[in-house]
Formats: structure tokens, sequence, C-alpha cells
């Protein structure tokens, strides 16, 4: 049994707990804002001080640069032949250059950065790398270096009469500009040197500052594990005797900057007092409001927590339609205000005056719910639970009134396409339109059900004899041939019916239903409006299907599939111009499955997809032999189904596998159904055009069998129609037959079209085709389907001449 807590406590801790979070969301929040605030006045106060540096070292770098143009031009430098006498004015120079901007160094460099003039005594002096930055630039040129102190380095191109170039170079002590900062900011500054041989212990040496002795305290409290990095981003503060301070890291020059830096020292110990003063007020007034709230809650729980306690014990007098008592025990003390166990009480004593009502009402929505659970909302027809219920029934009766009960199982035909064509509406306007005919056909004795979604089923119970099921299923037949007129639209709808029945008690009521089932898809498969009586056979046939359907897949996982090739000559030229491929399946039990068993099982299961770009892909790796054999016109023709043709990947898949063998659409040749193209035209017509653009050729095949229509044929990017080989096969002796292929021959070469008969058996058929003009023909007279261990043999042969001299009529042999 798990722990009791009071409702109090668990409203208690809930408030507490969202209060502490409040609490501690706002006081970080105002620490948060509070330390952002510092950090803002800091960073402020460092670009003041990087401000200012910039500002007093440019000022002095141009009063001095200003000066010593001032000296060349007194000097008249520029009526000079040298630089001699300039040379020798530099000594008088040097001394108020020291005194006013003090430059601790100067120097004149020549052209070829000799020296010309040197303040220091030294004698082996180098130019610095501003000496040759100037004579490059021909530009003053500034530069800051450091070494026992920090100097800037200011370099000035001066030009005599004849245009020659010397370089004056004056080294100025750092120190006036830290002063100036100092003055100006009132805080300390120093100039550092960093040493950083040694990354994790970097060292800071002093050069220059306004308080030596301070910087020197300061060093010694720096963190064991100073970051330099950091602490030039973020800056630093140390505390210091009781005082705090902020230390700004500034760069000194852009070149030296890893190696020199200009510190800035800020007394912000009152910030720092009055930013502690005031995080111990935030942490103050959020515990004075917390303890506050925490009485509060404690009170007003306590006694919500009482008179929940006193409902609680009244509820089992409720259970037990004491009412009376119920209504005397919940009454709850008066209070100043109403409130939710108000509303609460007066809703359980409402709940107590009408719970005799409810009971009564809820035995009639008992029944009501039953009869819904039988009864198919849409229609008003009996449901599948009905159905089911009734045939137990009919079966049990029929061991006291022996008999026949049979079961009617229909299907609207292709009602799914006028679903989506018509919309819904009208599609469940057609479903109530059914139910309403097929009600006029029941007697007393039947069942009309809806079985779900378009599937109708008719019980039949106290028939004498089958025949009986047949006749009501003609007469379902008969109700579809008159249109349905729905919401002004004229609709034509068949139905394709399965029947099963029995005369024995024990038949169990779903096989029953299964075995109709199975019959109205045979129905369906048998061309639609029609009836179909069950059997065994069709058990068998189901079961040898699913075997089929089995092996099939291990067949493609296998590779248990091969490509035989069927030439196509043609019948102008007698040329061999192309092939046909053709799946095989080789079984390791049955041998060679001939394909009409198979393909509708592909088609059935989706694998058609899978297997038709397997073809594709060995048509492929086929065209290329055939090309490096010496075929380089040759086309070969693949049969694409419907599934795959309106496959929206199917244009992407075919340029990949083209790519990989590198090969182009036209050497291929694609075959479709007439009925593809028909059913799904807009889709189709889509596709066909994408295919056309990577350059595939377009083929009608078996042309004749189905809608044959010169209205589709116009508007379809077609290329070739290929007669069915059930006309040309008996052309020689039905006359229709020969009629049918003649007038596809002229009527196809009229739209410009190309012309394949298939199934040539006979030189008489050849010769019969030439006289219509017939382009291309292919069949067992000119060649077997080639495996693919025949095919190059039969392609040298072609091309060496020893093609067999019967195929074609003397005119055309080649």
């Amino acid at each position: 049994m798990p722990r009791y807590l009071s409702l109090s406590w668990k409203i208690l801790l809930l408030m507490l707990s969202m209060l502490l979070i409040l609490l501690l969301w706002f006081t970080g929040l105002s620490l948060l804002h509070m330390n952002d605030q510092f950090t803002r006045q800091q960073a402020q106060r460092k670009a003041q001080g990087q401000q200012y540096f910039d500002v007093y070292n440019q000022s002095s770098t141009q009063q001095l640069l200003t000066w010593l143009q001032t000296q060349a031009e007194l000097q008249q430098l520029h009526l000079a032949d040298d630089f001699n006498q300039f040379a020798a004015s530099l000594p008088q120079q040097f001394e108020p250059l020291q005194q006013n901007f003090a430059v601790q160094q100067l120097y004149l460099w020549n052209q070829q950065q000799q020296l010309l003039y040197s303040s220091a005594e030294a004698t082996e002096i180098k130019p610095a790398v501003v000496v040759a930055a100037t004579l490059q630039h021909q530009q003053p040129q500034t530069d800051t270096r450091c070494g026992q102190i920090c100097e800037k380095q200011l370099t000035l191109p001066l030009l005599n009469r004849h245009g020659e170039i010397a370089v004056l170079q004056a080294n100025a002590d750092m120190a006036g500009v830290l002063f100036s900062l100092h003055q100006a900011l009132g805080v300390d500054v120093a100039l550092v040197q960093v040493n950083a041989d040694d990354a994790a212990q970097q060292q800071l040496r002093l050069l220059l500052a306004s308080n030596r002795e301070l910087l020197r305290q300061l060093y010694q409290v720096l963190p064991a594990q100073f970051d330099l990095a950091t602490a030039r981003e973020e800056g630093l503060i140390l505390q210091l005797q009781q005082q705090s301070y902020f230390i700004h890291f500034i760069t000194l020059a852009p070149a030296q900057s890893d190696a020199y830096v200009l510190l800035m020292l800020e007394d912000v110990s009152a910030s720092v007092a009055e930013n502690s003063r005031y995080q111990q007020r935030v942490l103050t007034m959020a515990a004075a409001c917390f303890l506050l709230l925490l009485l509060l809650i404690m009170l007003i729980t306590r006694r919500i927590s009482r008179r929940i306690l006193q409902l609680a014990a009244a509820l089992p007098l409720l259970a037990q339609r004491r009412y009376a008592a119920f209504r005397q025990q919940s009454q709850l003390p008066a209070a100043w205000f109403a409130d939710e166990l108000t509303t609460f009480n007066d809703s359980v004593l409402s709940l107590n005056n009408q719970l005799e009502t409810l009971d009564l009402q809820l035995a009639e929505n008992t029944a009501s719910l039953q009869r819904m659970a039988m009864v198919d909302q849409l229609t008003a027809l009996a449901n599948r639970n009905m159905l089911q219920q009734r045939l137990a029934a009919a079966l049990a009766n029929l061991t006291q009134q022996p008999g026949v009960v049979a079961l009617l199982f229909l299907d609207l035909d292709k009602f799914k396409t006028i679903n989506n064509s018509r919309s819904h509406v009208v599609g469940d306007q057609l479903l109530i339109e059914t139910a309403r005919r097929l009600e006029t056909l029941a007697t007393p004795l039947d069942l009309v059900c809806r079985f779900g979604g378009d599937e109708f089923a008719i019980l039949l119970s106290g028939l004498t004899a089958a025949d009986q099921a047949e006749t009501m299923a003609m007469r379902v037949l008969a109700l579809f041939e008159q249109p349905f007129v729905l919401a002004q639209v004229s609709l034509r709808l068949s139905a394709s019916i399965g029947i099963s029945y029995t005369q024995d008690a024990q038949q169990d009521g779903d096989e029953l239903i299964r075995c109709a089932d199975l019959a109205m898809y045979q129905a369906k498969a048998s061309g639609r409006n029609c009836y179909v009586v069950f059997n065994q056979q069709m058990s068998a046939d189901l079961a040898a299907r699913i075997q089929l359907e089995t092996e099939l897949r291990q067949a493609l996982l296998l590779q248990q599939f091969s490509l035989s090739l069927q030439p196509q000559v043609n019948l102008n030229s007698g040329k061999l111009c192309g092939f046909e491929a053709l799946i095989r399946w080789q079984h390791p039990q049955r041998g060679i499955v001939a394909p009409d068993e198979f393909i509708p099982v592909l088609e059935q299961t989706q694998l058609i997809v899978d297997v038709g770009y397997w073809v594709f892909d060995r048509s492929c790796r086929y065209c290329a032999e055939l090309i490096a054999a010496g075929l380089n016109d040759v086309t070969i023709a693949v049969n694409i189904s419907a599934d795959q043709f309106l496959h929206t990947k199917l244009p992407d898949r075919f340029g990949q596998i083209l790519q990989r063998y590198g090969l182009s659409g036209h050497h291929f040749e694609l075959e479709i159904t007439e009925s593809t193209l028909i059913n799904n035209f807009s889709e189709t017509l889509g596709m066909m055009y994408r295919l056309k653009a990577q350059g595939f050729r377009l083929a009608i095949d078996d042309f004749g069998t189905g809608y044959s229509s010169l209205n589709y044929l116009k508007q379809m990017p077609v290329d070739v129609i290929k007669i069915d080989k059930s006309f040309v096969v008996n052309m020689l002796d039905n006359p229709q037959d020969y009629q049918i292929v003649a007038s596809t021959i002229a009527m196809v070469q009229k739209l410009g079209l190309q012309v394949v008969a298939e199934g040539v058996e006979s030189l008489a058929v050849v010769k019969l085709l030439q006289q219509h003009q017939c382009d291309f023909a292919q069949g067992y007279y000119f060649s077997m389907p080639l495996a693919e261990t025949q095919l190059l043999a039969f392609v040298q042969q072609v091309l060496q001449q020893h093609w067999p001299a019967a195929l074609l009529p003397p005119a055309t042999q080649t």
C-alpha cells in the first residue's frame, strides 16, 4: 500500500516548489542583471582608456612629425644637393626634441639604409624595420618597440633637389603618453611585457608604471592558473588589503599585441561593496517573501484539506444510495466566500438527486448501444457483427429445419476510382443508393449487410436448393443495369459477386464468409460484373498463388531470373535492327516457368517494379556488350508494367542505370500496354514526355487487344506500334485477322509511326507483311529468343554475313 500524504501537504509542497523556483529565478535574474551592468561599465571604461590612449598616441605622433617636417623646410632641404648640411644641423635640434617630445634617439638614413647621423654613441646600428617600409612606400611610418623601455619609432621620408631619398628616424619615449592617460582618466597605468615561452606559466615583466609599488603588490596576488587570453578579453578583478582593483588589458599595437600590453588599474572597491550589499538585500527579501507565502499557503490548504476529508467520509453513503444521510453529513460549514469546494458539494448533491433517474437512462442507453453495434451508420443496413450473429443462428437452425444457408458476397467494381474522381460525398450517396436497391430484393428471412467499405453481403436462409442463391445473384446483377442518378450526375456501376452455401449445421460461419470472399475475387479476375460459386479448387488456387508469390520473392533474392533477347528484323533492308528483352525464370525444382504464369503474380504483389528495374539494368549490360561486339545502332525493347510506368522516380532510376553503363536512352525502346495508357491517361502522358526527354523510344505493345483509340494515339508521343501476335499468326487463315493487320499498318503509317509485327513464323507471313510495307518483324521464323550464352555467337554470325538465306525473300536478303 502506498504511503499516505495529505492533499494539503501535496498542495503545500507543490506551491513551495513553484515559489522556490520563482524566487530563485528572480534572484538569479537580479544578480545576473547586476553583474551584466558591472561588466558593461567596465567594458565602457576599457573602451574609454583605449580611445584616450589612441588619441594621445596619435597626437604626440602628429606633433613630432610636424616638428620634423618644419625643420626640413627651414633647412631648405629640397634645394640642397645632398643631406650633409641637414645632418650637420640635427645635433642642434636633438635637445629641443628631447625636452618637448621625449625623443631618445635621432637617426638619418640614406636610400641605401646607411647611417648619415646618429644621436647615439654606438657605431654599429642597424636600420629598423620601419626604415625599409618608409623607403618602399615613401610616406611616414610609425611603430612601437619595447626593450628596457617602450618607445615609439617615427620615420619621415626626405627629398633633396636631385630626388634622392633619406629617412629621418626619431625614437620617442612612451612615458609621456602614459602620463597623459593617467592624468586624464585618474587611474594608474602601466606597460608590461608578456613572456610566453611556457604557455602554462605566462610571466608579466613591468616596463613602465605610474604606481610601481601597487603593481608589484597586485602581481603577488595573481591567481595560480592565470589565463592572460581570458584576462585580455574580460579583464581581471584582484583583492588587495580589502580593496578591489579591476585591471583592463589594452592592446598596445597590433604588431606587438602578443608581447606587450597596457594595463589600466581602476579601484572598484565601492562598486564591489555596493554589489555585495545589493545581493544581501535581494536574498533577504526573497527569504522573507518565501516565509510569508509559506505561512499563507499553510493556512489555506489546512482549511481545504479539512473540507475534503468531510466530503470523503460522506461519499460511501452515496454509493449505498443512502441519500438523506449523505445530504446531512456532506453539509459544509458556512464560509465567507464560495469556492470550488462549494461548487463541488452542490454538484454532488445534484448527483444524489439524479442517480435514480440515471439508472433508468443507463438501461435504455445500453440497449441503444447494442443496436448501434449491429447497424451500419451510413446505410442503416446490418453490419458485420449482425451478419456474424445471424449467420451463426441460421447455421444452428439447420439442425431443426434442414435446408440450405447461402451467402452472397459482392464488391462494387472500380468504386475507388469513382470515389476519388467524384468526391467521397458522391461515393457515400452511391453506397446508400446501393443499399436501398439491395433491400428491395430481400425477404423477411434474408439479411442485407454492409460488410465494410464498398463490400456488401446478403444472407439467405431457409433455401431448399443451392441454385436459388444463383437466382438471387442474377437479380442483384440486374439491379446495376440501371444507372445511378446522384446530384444530377448519372453513373453506371457493376458488381462482382461470390457465392458460398452449406447444408451442414457444423459449418463455421467465418469460413463460409471466407469462401464467398474468395469466390468474389475470382469473379473480379473473370472480368467483373458476374458471379462465381465457390469450389474447393479456389482454395487450392489461392494456396498455390501464395506459394508462387513466396517463391518469386526468393527468386528475386537469389537471382534466379534471366533475360533472353529475341531479334527484330528490318523488313525493308533485311538487317538485324534490335532485340526484345524477355524475362525467364529458372525454378530450382520446376525448371523453366512460363512468363504468363508468374508475371501476373508479380504484378499483384508489386514485385513487378523491382523486377522491372532488374530487367532494364540487365538490358543495359547486354546493350553495352552488343555495342562492343560491333552493333552500334542496336535497339533493345523493354516491357514496362503499369505499376513501374507510373512510378514517379522511373526517369531518375533509368537515368542512373544508363549513366552507370555509359549509354544513352536512344538505344532503348520502352513498351507499354494499351490498358496502361488508357486507364491512367493524364499521369501516363506526363511520364511519356519525361522519358522522351531522356531519348527513349516509346512503343504500344499488343496493339489491337485493347481500346486502339486514334484519339489517344494522336496525343501521345509514341514512336512504334506493335501488332499483337494473335493477329499475325492467323492472318493467312483468318480474313478478319488479315484485315486488322493490314488496316493497322496503314493507319499507323499515316500517323507517321513505325510498325512491328510480333509472332512471325513463316516466310509467307514475311512476304505479306512486306507487301503492306510493315517496318519491322520478330518471331520464331527469324530466331528463337537467345540466352546470354547464345547472344554473342549469333551477333558474330550476322556480322560475318552468315545470316540464313531463307530468312527473307531474295530481294531483301543481306
